[in-house]
C-alpha cells in the first residue's frame, strides 16, 4: 500500500465530474450508460440502474440493446446526463445541461427509432404518473390527523437516522447535504426547505403526486419492520411496485411466502406485504438472527441481508485466539462465541486487579489496544478501533449533576484506534500525520458514542433533554466505497469498513450501541462475507468483555489526542 497521504481523496462531485469524463470517451451509448450506472465501479450496475424512472429504464435498456451511438452534448438536444446525486437521466429536447449536472453526450438515432422509443418512453412516465395520482388519492381518503400523524413520524425518522436520499419521478428527495429538502443533520425541522413542514400546512389535495407518493410509500416501508427500510431504498426510484418487490424479497429471504395480492387494490396489497414483512423479521430477531447490512457509499444504499449461519469462535482470527488463550485461558478450539463468556468473566477480575502496563492507565486498556493491534494484522486492515464510555456513572439511572448523560461532552468517550504495522509504515518518518489519522478517526467515533447515547439510555423523551440524537445502531454493517458523502471519511480515504454495534446489561436496562467495533481499510480489496464474520464474532468477544469489566465500573483514561502522541509519535 502506498502513503495514505498521497491517496486522492475523492469526493462525490469531483466522482461524478470524472464519471462523466470517462463516459464520453467511450464510442457507443452502452459502455457510457454502464460507466455512469455502476459510478465508474463502484456500484453494482443493478444497484445503479434501480435509481432510474421506469422511461429512463426502458430507454437505458433500449440503447444497449441496440448498439446506439452516442454522440457529443453539443450536436444533439436529446441529452442523457448525470445529476448532482449521482442519478443517470434522459433529456427529450434539451435546451442545454442544467446547472450542476455533468453531460454524458445525446443519443443518436434515425427519426423511426427516435419517434418508438420517444413514444415507449411517454407510456411508460404515463403509468407511473398514474401510479403516483393513485397514491395521492388514497392520501386524500384519510383524516387530516392520520396524514399528520404518518408526516410527523417520517419526520422523526428523518432527524435521527443517518441520510436518506429517494426518487420519486423526477424529484429527488433527501436530507443530504446540498440536496437536502427533508430535515435532518443538513435541515432543520422548521426551514424553509423543508417538504414536510410545507405540505403539513397545506390541504392534501394540494400536494404534488410526487410528495403524496413519497409520503405513502416511506410509511409503508416503516410499516414493514424498521426505520432502517428508509435507507434500504436510499438511490432507488420509489414506486408501489419498487417497494411491493423489494418486501417481497424481504419476506422470501426470511423464509416466508408472500401473502396473495396480485387481484387487490395497492394500498390493501402494500399493507399486506408490510405486515408480513414486519412479523417475519420480529420472528427472526427473537430467534436470534444476525441481520447485517451492505452499504454502498457511492449513493448510501443500505440493503438487508442474514448472516445464514452463526458466527463461532473459530471465526475469530486465530492470532486473536491465540491472544486470549494466553491472557484469558479461553481455548482457542473453544465452539461458541458464548462459551467465553464464564472466561472472561473471571479474566475481568484479574484485568481489573492487574498492574497497568508501561504507556497505559490500565491494563483493560492496555488488552484492548493488543485486542485491536492483533485484530487488524490478521484481518489485512489498517485499523481496528472500538468505542465506549470513559466512565458509567452517566449510565445510571436518574444520573444528574455533571454525570446527567446530557451534560456529556463527546471527550467523556473513547475509542482505541490501532494501526497495523503496515499502515503505519505507509507514513514514513511523518509520525506526526500517522498521529493525526489516528486522532481524527478516534475523535469522529467519541463523537458517535455520543450522538447515540440518549437513544442507547432510552431517554430520548426527557425534558429538559437533546434533539441531537441518533438511533442506536443494532445491525453490523458492511461498507464499500464509503469515501465519498462522509467529510471525514473522504479526508482519511476510509474506503471499505465494517461495524459491529455491541451492547451490554447495565444497572437493570439493555445498552443497546453502546459499543462497537469497526475495521476499515483506505485502499484494496473489499471485505467479504468471511470478513464480516471474523469482525462479528470478535466484536462478541469484545462484547463479553466490556460485560465482564462493567460489574467493575472500570474507568478508560487513555486514548484521547495526547495519548495518541505519546504512544505512536
Amino acid at each position: 500500500m502506498g502513503k495514505i497521504i498521497s491517496i486522492q481523496p475523492e469526493g462525490f462531485p469531483h466522482l461524478l465530474e470524472s464519471t462523466a469524463g470517462r463516459a464520453r470517451r467511450h464510442g457507443n451509448a452502452s459502455q457510457a450508460l454502464r460507466t455512469v450506472l455502476t459510478l465508474d465501479g463502484r456500484l453494482p450496475e443493478e444497484v445503479g440502474r434501480a435509481a432510474l424512472t421506469g422511461a429512463d429504464r426502458l430507454l437505458i435498456q433500449e440503447a444497449i440493446a441496440r448498439a446506439l451511438r452516442l454522440g457529443p452534448a453539443d450536436q444533439g438536444s436529446d441529452l442523457l446526463i448525470i445529476e448532482p446525486t449521482g442519478r443517470l437521466r434522459f433529456l427529450w429536447d434539451a435546451p442545454s445541461v442544467p446547472d450542476g449536472s455533468h453531460a454524458v453526450g445525446s443519443l443518436v438515432t434515425d427519426e423511426a427509432t427516435r419517434a418508438e422509443l420517444r413514444r415507449r418512453y411517454r407510456a411508460r412516465r404515463a403509468a407511473e404518473e398514474s401510479d403516483r395520482a393513485e397514491l395521492h388519492k388514497h392520501l386524500m381518503s384519510r383524516t387530516r390527523d392520520e396524514v399528520q400523524e404518518d408526516l410527523e413520524r417520517i419526520g422523526h425518522v428523518l432527524m435521527h437516522m443517518a441520510p436518506v436520499q429517494v426518487y420519486v419521478g423526477d424529484r429527488v428527495f433527501s436530507n443530504l447535504g446540498k440536496t437536502a429538502n427533508l430535515p435532518g443533520k443538513s435541515m432543520s425541522r422548521t426551514a424553509s426547505g423543508n417538504i414536510l413542514a410545507r405540505i403539513g400546512a397545506i390541504p392534501v389535495g394540494e400536494w404534488s403526486d410526487e410528495e403524496a407518493a413519497f409520503v405513502v410509500l416511506s410509511t409503508i416501508l416503516l410499516d414493514s419492520g424498521t426505520q432502517a427500510r428508509l435507507e434500504e431504498v436510499n438511490g432507488k426510484h420509489l414506486t408501489s411496485t419498487v417497494v411491493a418487490e423489494l418486501m417481497t424479497e424481504r419476506i422470501r429471504g426470511y423464509g416466508g411466502e408472500p401473502p396473495a395480492t396480485a387481484d387487490i387494490p395497492t394500498i390493501a396489497r402494500l399493507t399486506s406485504l408490510a405486515r408480513c414483512c414486519a412479523a417475519l423479521r420480529k420472528d427472526h430477531l427473537g430467534n436470534g438472527t444476525v441481520f447485517y447490512r451492505l452499504i454502498h457509499g457511492a449513493n448510501l444504499n443500505k440493503t438487508e441481508h442474514l448472516l445464514r449461519a452463526p458466527a463461532g469462535y473459530a471465526d475469530v482470527p486465530l492470532p486473536l485466539r491465540v491472544l486470549l488463550e494466553r491472557e484469558a485461558g479461553v481455548p482457542v478450539d473453544t465452539a461458541t462465541v458464548e462459551e467465553t463468556v464464564p472466561a472472561l468473566g473471571e479474566f475481568g477480575d484479574t484485568l481489573h486487579a492487574a498492574p497497568a502496563p508501561r504507556g497505559f492507565s490500565s491494563a483493560y486498556e492496555a488488552l484492548l489496544t493488543r485486542f485491536m493491534t492483533t485484530l487488524a494484522e490478521a484481518t489485512a486492515s489498517d485499523v481496528a478501533m472500538g468505542r465506549g464510555p470513559r466512565s458509567f456513572a452517566p449510565l445510571e439511572p436518574g444520573s444528574s449533576g455533571e454525570d446527567d448523560p446530557f451534560a456529556l461532552r463527546t471527550s467523556d468517550f473513547f475509542c482505541c484506534v490501532a494501526p497495523s504495522a503496515a499502515f503505519a509504515r505507509s507514513f514514513g518518518e511523518d509520525r506526526a500525520k500517522l498521529v493525526k489519522a489516528l486522532s481524527a478517526f478516534s475523535a469522529r467515533m467519541r463523537f458517535n458514542t455520543w450522538h447515540y447515547l440518549p437513544h442507547t439510555l432510552g431517554i430520548t423523551d426527557r425534558v429538559p433533554g437533546r434533539d441531537d440524537w441518533f438511533f442506536a445502531p443494532a445491525m453490523p454493517d458492511v461498507t464499500h466505497h464509503s469515501d465519498q458523502h462522509h467529510t471525514g471519511h473522504v479526508t482519511f480515504s476510509v474506503r471499505f469498513a465494517i461495524r459491529v454495534p455491541l451492547g451490554i446489561d447495565y444497572a437493570g436496562r439493555r445498552l443497546p450501541g453502546l459499543y462497537d467495533l469497526r475495521l476499515m481499510r483506505a485502499s484494496g480489496e473489499q471485505y467479504t462475507t468471511d470478513d464480516l464474520r471474523a469482525a462479528v464474532a470478535s466484536g462478541g468477544v469484545l462484547g463479553a468483555l466490556h460485560q465482564a469489566m462493567s460489574r467493575h465500573r472500570a474507568p478508560v483514561r487513555d486514548f484521547g489526542n495526547e495519548w495518541f502522541r505519546t504512544f505512536y509519535g
